[in-house]
This record gives C-alpha cells, sequence and structure tokens, in this order.
C-alpha cells in the first residue's frame, strides 16, 4: 500500500510555494531569459567570432589567390591546402549560429517546461511518499540548468582561450596583406624586365621566398583554425560532460537521515526487549 500523506497545514503551504515556483518559472523567468536583450552580450561575442571567422576566410581565399599568381608549381600545394582549410571554416560558422539558437532555445525550455514539470513532481511527492518523484525532480532540474548555462559558460571559456592566441588569430586574417603586396611587386617586375636576365633571376628569387611566405601562412591558418575548432565546437562539448559530472556527483550524495532514524528505533527497541527479558526473569 502506498502511504499517501493527510492534507495539513505544512502541506498546503509547501504545495502553494511550488505552484508560485512553477508560474513565476513559465510567465516571468523563461520570456525574461529567452530573450535576446538578456543574452546580448554573448550574442555580440559570437557575433564578433562569426566576422573574424569570415574575415580569415577572405584571407585565405586572397592568400590562395595569390599563391596561385605565383610562376611555376611550387606554391600550388599550398594554395590547394589553403582551400582545404577554408571549407571547415563553414562548419565554425555553422556552430556559432547554433549556439546563437541555444542561447534562447535552452532558457525557454529550462524554465518553461523543465522546472514546472520537477515542481509537479515534488508537489505529488508531497502527498505520494515515493523517493524515485524526488529523484526524477532534481535530476529535471539539474539538466535544465545545465541546458542554461551550457552556452553562455561555454562561450566564457572560449573567449579566454582566444584571447591567448589573439595574435595567431590576427596574423591569419591580416596574412592576405603579405601576399597581395608581393604579388604585386613581382607583376611588376615581369613588366619591366620580362627580356632582362637580372629580371628573371629577380623574379626567381621572389618565387622562392613568396613560397617560404606560403609556408608560414598555413602554419599559421592551421593553427587558427584549430583555435577556433577547439573553441567553437570541442569546448562546449568538455563543459557538457564536466557539468553532468560535477550535478551527478552531488546527485550520488546521500545523507542517510532517515537510515539513521530507524537505527536509532531499532536500537531502543532491542534496549527495551533486553530490559523486559531482564524483568521476567
Amino acid at each position: 500500500m502506498e502511504e499517501v500523506k493527510k492534507f495539513n497545514g505544512k502541506n498546503i503551504t509547501l504545495i502553494i510555494l511550488l505552484v508560485v515556483v512553477a508560474l513565476l518559472s513559465i510567465f516571468v523567468i523563461a520570456p525574461r531569459v529567452s530573450s535576446t536583450e538578456f543574452h546580448a552580450k554573448s550574442i555580440k561575442t559570437l557575433d564578433d567570432k562569426k566576422m573574424t571567422v569570415t574575415g580569415i576566410t577572405a584571407s585565405m581565399a586572397a592568400v590562395s589567390s595569390g599563391l596561385a599568381l605565383v610562376p611555376g608549381d611550387a606554391t600550388t600545394p599550398l594554395a590547394n591546402q589553403i582551400i582545404k582549410i577554408s571549407s571547415y571554416m563553414l562548419i565554425i560558422v555553422a556552430t556559432i549560429f547554433l549556439e546563437k539558437i541555444l542561447l534562447t532555445l535552452t532558457g525557454y525550455l529550462a524554465f518553461k517546461f523543465m522546472i514546472p514539470i520537477a515542481c509537479l513532481l515534488l508537489g505529488i511527492y508531497v502527498f505520494v511518499k515515493k523517493d524515485i518523484l524526488v529523484k526524477l525532480a532534481s535530476k529535471i532540474i539539474a539538466f535544465g540548468l545545465i541546458l542554461f548555462m551550457l552556452v553562455p559558460a561555454s562561450i566564457n571559456i572560449s573567449n579566454f582561450i582566444e584571447n591567448s592566441n589573439k595574435e595567431a588569430i590576427e596574423n591569419a586574417k591580416n596574412a592576405e596583406v603579405i601576399i597581395t603586396e608581393d604579388v604585386s611587386d613581382e607583376e611588376e617586375d615581369k613588366n619591366w624586365f620580362s627580356n632582362i636576365k637580372e629580371g628573371v633571376s629577380n623574379i626567381g628569387n621572389k618565387a622562392s621566398e613568396r613560397l617560404e611566405k606560403g609556408k608560414q601562412v598555413l602554419s599559421n591558418f592551421i593553427d587558427t583554425a584549430a583555435i577556433l575548432i577547439i573553441t567553437t565546437c570541442v569546448i562546449p562539448i568538455i563543459v557538457l560532460i564536466l557539468m553532468i559530472w560535477i550535478v551527478k556527483i552531488f546527485i550520488g550524495i546521500e545523507i542517510p537521515t532517515s537510515n539513521l532514524k530507524l537505527k536509532e528505533k531499532k536500537a531502543k527497541k532491542e534496549k527495551i526487549d533486553d530490559i523486559n527479558k531482564e524483568e521476567k526473569i
């Protein structure tokens, strides 16, 4: 038989409190945390990151085109590698858009549905003593809060990592300047010295220099792409796993107060039984 608790003042107070929390969550908190104004700072950060990725993508295209203009095939593999790396930028931009959507969506789901459902389960527990209801409610609340905090937390961690590697990212954005300026100089040299031996030698030297610069630029692009992939795609997953792990630790800790009370009652009963036995003897 299920143990049904009687309606009393304490239970009614708890029910009213849970109803108030659920209503506040649905009609006050949910609209607030799902608005763009609430996440204005995070949205601006994501927009800035998108512009950075766009600038790097444009720089990659310009560098690839500049290397393709160099006489011979020495720089062609570099240009092809840069084009391949630029394809990853599309994945990063798509992830940034997904983060912007999740910023408002996760708060809406957490406070519009999860918290009220948890309050309902706790309200049922007030009158029907089933520990599974409390465990389920606590897990729903924890998961809702994790969803709500996931994107802002990952954005802050990503900003820290990106600021630590700001120089590499800026160099990647400005890499096109080095290549395009050198290519312009080379085109001028070809026009003036195309029929002169010294001019041909000079062009060959510049092509060799440009090959070395192209290798440096490619290395910088690879580093920058790795940084952006880690901060945009990997960090949110790591933060999610870390939050779930922390919540599991705290939810897994049980304070066995009921067990202590049962042991005390059992000890008292055994003591009384022993006394009764002695009196009978």
